[in-house]
């Protein structure tokens, strides 16, 4: 049986929401039948009900592993359902149940042991104006380009570099100031903000910082508290952007306080798409910093294929070496909302931070 985290307030309001949606939906007259038609559904766009500003989504995400001195295997990776809800013209409520590695298959048998049902994000936004805005609840932390993308269906390979996933914390719980302040002929998105992950989610403080490059490694990913911030500025219709990400915080697992910088790049171009992320975390006394980065290129080619290079190095708190990781991939894209990738890892002294070997996707965003 899938595991649930301890009921919070994210369960207690995600169950309030549900609650509403569903006395509507139970509602028996023509007028409230009415509401609940909906939209011309698209893939990749959700299921819109105009009336009750209500849109349904999600994704799926299957995953295959031939790793070096771990067994091969193919499961569900992730299952994940969107809830979008906009109850006025400046509020919005999104929440994102997930159901992480549900299933797996290998030589040994259909392993479900490690699926847990979590609460990914569960926030309420209030749209002041384009450059004003609040949010509270539980968002991806603003680090880095890659970790407010992140689903697969988004994303162009399998694997996830060391540089966005495992010096900070995926989602913090707190606030959030944001908005974009136009300059020039593009913008400045920024993100200001405050976290205590420790009171008010401590499910999450048993999230692992390695959990998609080896979930053997035991350090935990989780945030105490935190506070940031993150300027990018984008311009030629958002196919350039270079940003930067500063924080503060306490980690579940570490005992001293660290400050994390880092600095990402993105520029579609039309030849290829370019990208790359670098970031430094350090501390005060002795334990180890880290810092790397990775650069990313892909190329398109003819029949909806693109090629995908990334060369990273990292070095990590877990081992006392710089881990050089090279990745090469293949992604189909048959829609955009579709995606099947392949891809081969290799590299030096990351046997393991990042094993080498195959890894391959079907991810399909609802």
């Amino acid at each position: 049986m899938p595991r649930l985290r301890p009921a919070g307030w994210r369960e207690i309001l995600l169950a309030l929401l549900l609650g509403l949606f569903a006395h509507g939906a139970a509602a028996g007259d023509s007028s409230r039948d009415a509401d609940w038609r909906h939209a011309p559904y698209v893939l990749g766009q959700g299921l819109s009900f105009p009336q009750r500003q209500l849109t349904l989504g999600g994704y799926l995400s299957l995953r295959y592993l031939d790793l070096d001195d771990v067994d091969s295997s193919l499961g569900i990776k992730d299952l994940s359902l969107f809830i979008g809800w906009e109850p006025g013209d400046r509020w919005n409520v999104f929440a994102e149940i997930e159901i992480g590695d549900a299933l797996s298959i290998s030589r040994h048998g259909i392993d479900t042991a490690d699926a847990e049902i979590e609460i990914e994000r569960l926030y309420v936004d209030y749209r002041a104006r384009p450059y004003a805005n609040l949010r509270a609840g539980k968002f991806l932390t603003p680090v880095g380009r890659w970790n407010l993308i992140h689903a697969d269906p988004l994303v162009w390979t399998v694997s996830r570099p060391l540089t966005t996933a495992v010096s900070f914390a995926r989602q913090a719980s707190g606030a959030m100031l944001y908005g974009t302040i136009p300059a020039g002929a593009g913008g400045i998105d920024y993100s200001l903000f405050v976290d205590d992950t420790e009171t008010l989610d401590p499910g999450q403080q048993e999230e692992r910082a390695f959990e998609d490059a080896n979930p053997a490694i035991p350090t935990l990913g989780a945030f105490r508290h935190a506070t940031g911030a993150r300027l990018a500025y984008h311009s030629l219709d958002e196919r350039f952007s270079l940003g930067m990400s500063s924080a503060h915080f306490r980690m579940e697992d570490l005992r001293e306080p660290k400050d994390l910088i880092g600095v990402d790049l993105f520029w579609d171009t039309p030849f290829a798409e370019l990208s790359g992320e670098w970031l430094r975390r350090d501390s005060g006394g002795g334990e180890p910093g880290e810092r790397g980065g990775f650069a990313q290129a892909v190329i398109p080619l003819p029949a909806r294929l693109f090629l995908i290079g990334r060369y990273e190095r990292y070095r990590t708190s877990v081992q006392p070496e710089t881990a050089t990781i090279r990745t090469l991939g293949l992604t189909y894209r048959p829609h955009r909302a579709v995606s099947v990738k392949l891809e081969y890892r290799g590299g030096d002294r990351n046997e393991l931070v990042s094993p080498g070997g195959w890894l391959g996707s079907l991810a399909i965003l609802f």
